[in-house]
């Protein structure tokens, strides 16, 4: 499988925090090298033979377009999920703040298209301010300390029905 155990086992229960974690990232690592692989020797290929079919179909091509050897082609792969998207969230405007990213390659780390995300994000303002919302009126409510809470009270329960004798009457 070219992975490591315990991604294969999907359990990381025997490894220390930062040993889980490096093994995912290089894991994931090699994703990325594989789908760059593909993306050259397959899927280009695979765009370049579709391409040549669809000249051969009048009208498929829509005119006025320039001349398919100046076309560029771009894939996108599902992204990574962080462990802790707090942290995420504010390495990622950190390195957007300092210049070390851009829009497009931190939308590409989430297999999304920078470009069609900022122009569904240009619509939601604009019905935001249509509507009179402000961002703080338009912001989903928090339920993940519900949801902590919950899976907290779920875990206590389990713990105590694991430690009540058993009723083998």
């Amino acid at each position: 499988l070219c992975m490591p155990a315990n991604i294969s086992r999907a359990d990381s229960s025997g490894y220390n925090y930062a040993s889980g974690r490096l093994d995912h990232q290089t894991y994931f690592k090699s994703i990325r090298v594989d789908q760059s692989h593909l993306e050259r020797s397959v899927l280009d290929r695979i765009l370049a033979a579709w391409l040549d079919e669809a000249v051969l179909v009048p009208g498929l091509i829509p005119p006025g377009l320039p001349p398919i050897s100046q076309w560029t082609s771009q894939w996108f792969f599902d992204g990574n999920e962080h462990v802790d998207p707090l942290k995420e969230a504010n390495a990622q405007a950190t390195r957007l703040a300092n210049h070390t990213t851009t829009l497009a390659d931190e939308y590409a780390r989430r297999g999304l298209d920078w470009e069609s995300q900022l122009r569904q994000r240009a619509k939601e303002l604009a019905l935001m301010n249509e509507l009179g919302l402000s961002m703080a009126q338009a912001m989903p409510t928090d339920s993940s300390n519900d949801r902590n809470s919950q899976e907290e009270e779920d875990d206590a329960e389990l713990a105590d029905a694991s430690r009540a004798p058993a009723d083998h009457s």
